[in-house]
């Protein structure tokens, strides 16, 4: 049965480190990395992306060979997203497609592309980040189908994009930018509280501000509860995915608990083990006791 369903795009990355090192065609992207995100804690999930040109099959088969529910990867006739990921010193970084890759549009699935029978049985659904208006259609198709939603904005195009969001708040269950995405939503940054309490006016129930090295802040707009949750990383190889693997993993928490401080801390979990190596297939399966280890660590220190 598949209760979680994860929505985004798939990429191939090539990744530059700020030392000199580089790691060239990895297997990416946010709708993969939150479903590993959620596979920490169960294999009831799917993910759902249009699978262009060039996206190694081999892969789809060792992800069922994991586990995982790939009946949404849907076959397009775009380029798949083959991008270059430079990482500075400051702790920046920048997506720069090559010539041939597929554009973030081009590569955003469709409701009506959504296999027949995916979502039987799904209770809740994470939409990572692709253009606005693609996420829209989607948060719809969820709520028609009485889905929890939770969404993540796209960082590569959220500029401007306030008024947007203003009206598609109001439809999602949980918002969780991250400090750089409020940042540009806001055109500033007041603050974790400020910040959430201002995508709350906007109408977002639940508000989950990822801050990177300073773990995350949750806000609850019915009763103005707020927790917040502490990084446990110390010393990551690589980041990328780690925002999208806490999406993932805190959509079960929170299923499964009702709890948003339990939540977040599965989702910090998560992350914790995404940033052990480059790319995605090195946490295709997650030592789940070893994840349960280390929620009990965390809530020692929380």
């Amino acid at each position: 049965m598949t209760r979680y369903l994860f929505f985004g795009h798939l990429t191939i990355d090539d990744t530059v480190m700020p030392d000199g090192r580089t790691v060239m065609g990895t297997v990416g992207g946010n709708a993969l990395y939150s479903a590993i995100g959620a596979h920490a804690w169960t294999d009831d999930l799917a993910l759902a992306a249009r699978c262009g040109k060039g996206y190694p099959p081999e892969l789809i088969q060792e992800l069922a060979a994991s586990g995982y529910e790939v009946e949404g990867f849907v076959p397009c006739e775009y380029q798949s997203i083959w991008q270059w990921q430079l990482y500075d010193r400051i702790g920046g970084r920048q997506y720069v497609p090559i010539g041939a890759s597929g554009n973030y549009d081009e590569m955003a699935l469709r409701p009506e592309e959504i296999p027949q029978g995916l979502h039987s049985g799904a209770v809740a659904c994470h939409i990572a980040p692709i253009p606005v208006e693609r996420q829209r259609a989607l948060v719809q198709w969820a709520r028609e189908r009485g889905l929890r939603v939770a969404v993540d904005p796209h960082h590569e195009s959220v500029r401007g994009t306030a008024s947007q969001w203003k009206s598609l708040l109001p439809l999602v269950d949980v918002f969780l930018p991250s400090r750089e995405e409020a940042t540009h939503l806001l055109e500033g940054w007041p603050g974790p509280q400020a910040a959430a309490r201002a995508f709350a006016e906007w109408g977002a129930a639940v508000v989950c501000l990822k801050l990177g090295a300073d773990g995350v802040y949750i806000w609850r707009a019915a009763d103005q509860m707020e927790w917040r949750v502490p990084s446990i990383i110390t010393n990551p190889v690589d980041t990328t995915g780690c925002g999208d693997a806490f999406c993932g993993g805190f959509l079960v928490g929170w299923c499964q608990t009702n709890d948003l401080l339990l939540a977040a801390r599965y989702g910090t979990i998560s992350a914790s083990f995404v940033v052990e190596d480059f790319g995605a297939r090195h946490a295709f399966q997650i030592d789940r006791e070893e994840a349960r280890r280390r929620l009990r660590m965390l809530a020692g220190v929380t």
